[in-house]
């Protein structure tokens, strides 16, 4: 029975979250132009008549320029001076969804003050939720352990964790335990964060470099060279950065290949960052390019601004569920190979 009442509460919730995903990014619960606004739009930026520049999104034809486009446009243009620097630096044009924390701050009722707040710290507000999400979900998990009759969710996270431990020890390892609990917190929180651009009125932190993505890169780059360190000492980690020389050839070439070494560890991590950064940045504007598409055919093929627009970005939606996942397993790989790339080769692969 228990079985029965979850699978028929399962097929009601999936279809409402599917709908819900539709319709909002769509605009049925407020103007597309409204929804998929401009981070890199000022809302100084009109002209000598008051029209927003940001109008031109949509089509001046489907708008006809008028005030009420100018403020939807113009005023309400997600606080770009406030929340586009977080993005590192959007240009000008760049649509993206709302999420519910920018709805909110620039809800009528809410105070400038902490309407600017929630602008200023959106990324490090959903990452935070994140974080918060899987912490509970882990401690309910783990108060409920069962050798015997494990639970859904015991189970869904053992072959989670046991899929990374493998992946993990191919690389570097019998010792890859050691470095699981990072290595897998830094997989499950980056493909939440990915996951969370994809729900209605979500946020993809990792879409911003300077917010997220970067402090992840840094974040990886000490945990590695803390390791380099401990592991080699610190003449066994110059030894290495100089390319390990042996002979007096070696060490004529480590006047070059130490300066090499050195700066190639400090791309690494602007490298991670860049990379995630911008493939998620690439998907969550895709995204928002659609939405702004499937207004703006509605409107022009009715002339009624509020209806919802063609859910033209829903096929994107699959794609994106797609990259979320390769852009976490590319980013944990990649933070993998580099601690094994350190690890004494006593050690690396049970040599």
């Amino acid at each position: 029975m228990r079985n029965l009442s979850r699978n028929s509460l399962s097929i009601p919730a999936l279809f409402l979250l599917v709908t819900g995903a539709v319709l909002f990014a769509s605009g049925a619960f407020d103007a597309p132009s409204a929804l998929a606004q401009d981070h890199g739009q000022s809302p100084e930026q009109t002209d000598d008549h008051g029209h927003s520049h940001g109008a031109d999104a949509h089509g001046a034809d489907a708008h006809g320029a008028d005030t009420h486009g100018a403020d939807i446009h113009g005023a309400d243009a997600h606080a770009a001076d406030a929340h586009g620097d977080d993005h590192g630096a959007h240009g000008s044009g760049i649509p993206h969804l709302s999420s519910l924390i920018a709805i909110l701050a620039e809800a009528p009722w809410m105070p400038p003050a902490i309407g600017g707040f929630l602008h200023d710290y959106l990324d490090p507000i959903y990452s935070l939720t994140v974080v918060l999400f899987l912490s509970i979900l882990f401690i309910s998990i783990s108060r409920n352990l069962s050798t015997r009759n494990p639970g859904r969710l015991q189970m869904a996270a053992e072959i989670i964790i046991g899929g990374l431990y493998s992946l993990f020890r191919s690389i570097i390892g019998p010792t890859a335990k050691r470095y699981t609990p990072y290595l897998g917190t830094l997989f499950l929180f980056i493909l939440c964060n990915n996951l969370f651009g994809i729900l209605p009125a979500g946020h993809a932190s990792t879409s911003s470099f300077a917010a997220t993505t970067f402090g992840l890169g840094v974040m990886t780059f000490l945990y590695v060279q803390g390791i380099a360190i401990k592991e080699n000492g610190i003449g066994g980690y110059l030894h290495h950065l100089a390319g390990s020389p042996k002979t007096g050839l070696d060490w004529g070439m480590s006047v070059l290949l130490f300066p090499l070494h050195t700066l190639g560890e400090l791309i690494k991590p602007i490298s991670l960052s860049l990379r995630l950064f911008g493939n998620i940045f690439g998907e969550d504007t895709l995204v928002a390019t659609m939405v702004i598409l499937g207004g703006g055919m509605v409107i022009s093929m009715t002339g009624i601004e509020y209806l919802p627009g063609l859910p033209l970005q829903f096929p994107f939606y699959l794609l994106g569920m797609l990259s979320s996942t390769i852009q976490a397993v590319v980013f944990t790989l990649l933070s993998t190979v580099y601690i094994a790339l350190w690890l004494p080769h006593g050690e690396e692969h049970g040599h």
